[in-house]
């Protein structure tokens, strides 16, 4: 050794003999020992510990419910079982289309962690995960590959064909990633929206709701999908605020006998014409005009505008920014003045007269107070043509061109698609704009023109621009049943509030339901019509059970099959004389309504697996998805459910609604933007994004420290966080584990036999076990953790574990110190599993493997699963943790001030090498053992106090009762084995570790 060469000989020795003492005593100490790795392996967790802490458990717990539940005799029994037991968290169905991101994980684990959380509290848990199938975009996915000739030729069976194997592999491949997750539940055996049993479900709800009087055919304004040729729902549209169009200013001239009698009521002469100016954002709508509309209680002016008299609201004159000098005001009258009035279209070449109609629709502050009204376009204006019997007229087709053989035969030619004369101009191209704004020009209509940025809705598929144009369509009535779904939520608990707020804005505004839709991948709409009528339809209760009847039988797709000809097949046998005269609708229904229909899964459960005839109400407990859902599933679930059984009862008890995923940037993860993390990044690591592996605990713990109720931020940054915190929980578990390994009889003492210090951990182990179930049961999961790191960093780490690490170490292995200090290990590791088994599962059954046997056998419920077995809680005596606050918790804190002191004056790095004198009048509860043990000091002794100390500090305990204390270097050397200063001579044992040893050696 060339470093022994530098020193004396003798040195050396003695160096050399010491480092021989201390290894020599090493095997005698209780050295913590555990095969619980410090990190995580995914291999083994996802062959093992999943599938053993998720579909094992899943399935033990379903299975004993089931057990359970056919002992019980009656139904009334039954329902309070059901009550008091079961748990229902209903699954939203994610889409059966594209690979899963980060905001699936936040949903599914988020679900998990309620799940989880009401399985440790003895409920069982059914939860059966779902797929949303049908639907657009699964459609173009499917047809991406095929031509647009292919396209039109293909068969609506054909494409259903199609879709169905694309929505087959993307269930597939979401499953497998899903699985990564650790959820708890059955993989195999999930609902689908294209399931057999499913489908004639939601055919009933239909049918159902029908029979209520809800479901009407109508040929009205709705809004349309030029790219996806398809009839949207409001929930199926997203705004953009930046939308910009070209707005315009338009005149129409009142007719001749209108003229008169406007110039009679307002008591002047005139010989110059009279134009009603209106304001439209959408000039492709004016061949469609059909009325103007005003306010009979605004305040209208009649204006003299250069050779002609120009009508417009009062208050709207000077947003026409007219010079002062350039106009006069003739009259100022009352909207009801307009009664009675007509005027002219010019544009539409029929010279029919058209009416004023009074329109309490129309606002003041935007536009002129005058409202050009086309029933085939608008939503209003649709509701004041029915009023007043005005066409329902649209010359736009599925694609948003104009039809040209619908066009006034003077624009016909300048309408026509430049590049394809046979096809009308794009409604929404810039270019079609101008070319009606020159022809208004030309026949003197257009006052003025203007670029406009406002709100507009765009199909939040496609990303483009809809319309709104009349077609033939299903509707479902909700005026009477919104009334029922709002009477219903004011019942549910919202979380967080803002939901209820949220979800009741959404159902107000609606009236209807547009659940018709031009595909062919969906459920169809079981209508029948006419092939020499289209637009006369049948349907009644009782096609309706025959063709559901008939589905049942030959299977959904039969419907779709053109080469199906025999339609007597179809229709009861009333109808067999004239079924060669209809044929079979190709509408499909809206899929929102398809995923609404989802809480028949659970009804099914009831009905079919229980053989319950009196079901629950509400059916299940809690609903939880992203606030988007307000506008989708909650609400189509909510109507759909309340319509069919016209009670104001909703399917769930509670909707819990959580935010988006954000980078660190905070802006939302999107594709187009590049920002996307997807769950198996996190999981597995990305070295491109600088994402450290955080395997399946950090992807669920990631999730679970964020506040969800607002959008949650992932990065590398967070997830440095992330790990970091995972960390210091798994080597607490392996500190836990470490020192429960060496123990001769594995006893669990009773809490009245542990010490006061023991006491007083497992006190604050139970407030921490008591803070943490309250966050549960209000879904504040970050605040678990938060909690629980307090805990471990404060009481554990900096406190209870520094104080055991003697006595587990140097102590005899069955002695009654360390057995304390094990009962009281075991607990705490046992408070752990509890709290953290809902979010970080994988982990904890790792932990539950590695347990000593010896320390599970005898116990209740040693065979139970971690995440089954009950919540801990500890009988501690306050009496006792009182005392101990205010005696070894006000001691400790003075000799920590004090040994700072000390360390400073003296060099002293450890309190090991402090000794301790408390001076005392009065008799103490603990010996100088125990305060010893706290104080991690060499020795404590406790003597009476015959006089006071002024030199002293004196520590106020309480109940009169007051010490001080002398904290100094202690005057003995360190013992080889426990190291710590209480040995009376140099490299010989002290009489602790002494005692030990020789129990060993005999």
């Amino acid at each position: 050794m060339k470093c022994a060469r530098l020193m004396p000989r003798h040195t050396f020795i003695i160096l050399n003999k010491r480092y021989l003492v201390k290894h020599a005593y090493q095997k005698t100490l209780n050295l913590p020992k555990t095969k619980f790795p410090n990190r995580s392996n995914l291999d083994i967790t996802l062959r093992e510990l999943i599938p053993q802490s998720s579909q094992v458990v899943y399935k033990e717990q379903i299975r004993d419910f089931f057990r359970e539940f056919s002992e019980l005799d009656t139904t009334d029994a039954k329902l309070k079982f059901i009550k008091e037991k079961l748990f229902i968290l209903h699954d939203g169905p994610p889409y059966a289309n594209g690979d899963l991101h980060l905001g699936h994980a936040l949903n599914k684990i988020l679900k998990d962690i309620i799940n989880r959380y009401q399985l440790s509290q003895g409920k069982y848990i059914f939860y059966k995960p779902g797929w949303d199938c049908h639907g657009l975009p699964i459609e173009i996915k499917a047809l991406k590959d095929l031509s647009a000739q292919q396209i039109e030729s293909i068969s609506p069976l054909k494409i259903r064909s199609l879709a169905l194997r694309h929505a087959q592999r993307a269930i597939k491949k979401q499953k497998e990633t899903f699985k990564h997750f650790a959820i708890l539940t059955d993989w195999e055996t999930p609902y689908l929206t294209m399931d057999k049993d499913y489908e004639i479900n939601q055919l009933t709800i239909f049918k159902e709701m029908f029979e209520r009087g809800l479901i009407k055919r109508q040929n009205k304004p709705v809004y349309w999908g030029t790219e996806t040729k398809t009839a949207l729902a409001e929930g199926e549209l997203e705004y953009n605020e930046e939308h910009k169009s070209i707005a315009a200013y338009v005149k129409f001239p009142l007719e001749k006998n209108s003229e008169t009698e406007l110039c009679r009521k307002l008591g002047i002469t005139n010989n110059l014409p009279i134009y009603c100016l209106i304001w439209t954002s959408t000039p492709w709508t004016l061949f469609s005009n059909r009325a103007i509309c005003f306010n009979q209680d605004f305040s209208y002016s009649l204006l003299h505008v250069g050779n002609e008299l120009v009508v417009v609201e009062t208050d709207s004159i000077d947003k026409l920014n007219l010079p002062t000098e350039s106009y006069k005001k003739i009259k100022q009258f009352q909207g009801i003045y307009l009664h009675g009035m007509y005027y002219q279209n010019r544009l539409t070449d029929d010279n029919v007269r058209r009416p004023l109609l009074n329109g309490v629709h129309v606002t003041s502050g935007t536009g002129t107070g005058l409202v050009h009204i086309a029933p085939g376009h608008g939503q209003d204006d649709y509701l004041i043509g029915i009023q007043n019997n005005l066409e329902i007229y649209s010359p736009v087709d599925d694609r948003g061109r104009y039809q040209l053989n619908k066009l006034p035969q003077s624009v016909r030619f300048i309408m026509r698609d430049d590049m394809d004369p046979t096809l009308g101009k794009q409604v929404l191209d810039v270019k079609t704009a101008k070319l009606i704004l020159q022809k208004l020009s030309e026949l003197n209509l257009l006052y003025k023109s203007h670029e406009y940025t406002h709100s507009y809705p765009y199909d939040w598929r496609s990303k483009k621009p809809v319309i709104i144009r009349a077609t033939p369509q299903w509707f479902a009535d909700l005026h009477d049943v919104k009334n029922l779904a709002l009477e219903s939520i004011s019942r549910v608990k919202f979380y967080p509030n803002r939901g209820y707020t949220r979800l009741s804005s959404f159902i107000k505004s609606r009236s209807e339901w547009c659940i018709s839709r031009q595909r062919s991948w969906g459920i169809p709409i079981l209508s029948f019509y006419k092939k020499s009528e289209p637009d006369s339809t049948l349907m009644n209760s009782e096609t309706l059970a025959h063709a559901i009847e008939t589905i049942k039988r030959k299977g959904i797709d039969s419907w779709f099959n053109t080469m199906d000809g025999d339609m007597k097949e179809w229709l009861p046998e009333e109808y067999h004389g004239v079924a060669h005269e209809y044929c079979r609708s190709q509408d499909t229904m809206d899929v929102w309504f398809d995923s609404g229909s989802s809480w028949s899964v659970i009804k099914d459960f009831y009905e079919k697996c229980l053989r319950l005839k009196k079901l629950p109400s509400p059916l299940y407990q809690i609903c939880l998805e992203g606030s988007d859902q307000h506008r989708g599933w909650f609400q189509s679930s909510l109507l759909t459910k309340v319509a069919s059984s016209n009670l104001s009862v909703a399917p769930y008890e509670e909707v819990i609604t959580h935010g988006f995923t954000l980078d660190e940037n905070g802006l939302k993860m999107s594709k187009s933007v590049g920002n996307t993390i997807s769950p198996e990044a996190i999981i597995k690591g990305d070295e491109s994004l600088g994402l450290p592996a955080l395997g399946v605990d950090g992807l669920r713990y990631l999730i679970a420290q964020s506040n969800f109720t607002t959008d949650i931020v992932a990065g590398p940054t967070v997830m440095k966080h992330v790990g970091e915190a995972l960390k210091k929980i798994r080597l607490t578990f392996r500190y836990l584990l470490s020192n429960l390994q060496k123990s001769r009889s594995f006893d669990i003492l009773p809490i009245e036999r542990l010490r006061r210090v023991d006491q007083y951990a497992l006190y604050k182990v139970n407030e921490l076990l008591k803070t943490t179930k309250e966050h549960y049961q209000n879904y504040n999961f970050s605040k678990v953790l938060i909690t629980l790191q307090y805990h471990l960093n404060n009481d554990l780490s900096a406190f209870y574990f520094d104080i055991s690490k003697d006595t587990l170490y140097s102590d005899e292995i069955s002695s009654l110190t360390r057995r304390q200090v094990q009962t009281t290990l075991l607990h705490l590791l046992n408070s752990y599993r509890a709290i953290l088994a809902p979010i970080l599962p994988v982990m904890v059954q790792e932990v539950w493997n590695h347990v000593p046997e010896g320390w599970l056998r005898g116990q209740k419920n040693q065979d139970i699963s971690p995440m089954r077995t009950e919540w801990p809680l500890f009988d501690t005596n306050m009496e006792t943790i009182t005392s101990f606050e205010k005696f070894e918790g006000r001691i400790l804190e003075q000799f920590q001030r004090e040994f700072r002191i000390l360390s400073k004056k003296e060099g002293v790095t450890k309190t090991a090498q402090s000794h301790v004198t408390v001076f005392t009048k009065h008799p103490l509860p603990f010996s100088s053992n125990q305060l010893c043990d706290i104080l991690q000091s060499s020795s404590v002794d406790i003597l009476e106090a015959k006089s006071h100390h002024n030199n002293l500090p004196t520590i106020e305990l309480g109940n009169g009762t007051n010490v001080q204390m002398l904290v100094e270097r202690s005057k003995k050397h360190n013992c080889p084995r426990c190291w710590k200063a209480s040995s009376a001579e140099e490299d010989v044992l002290c009489d602790r570790c002494k005692e030990v040893v020789n129990h060993l050696a005999s």
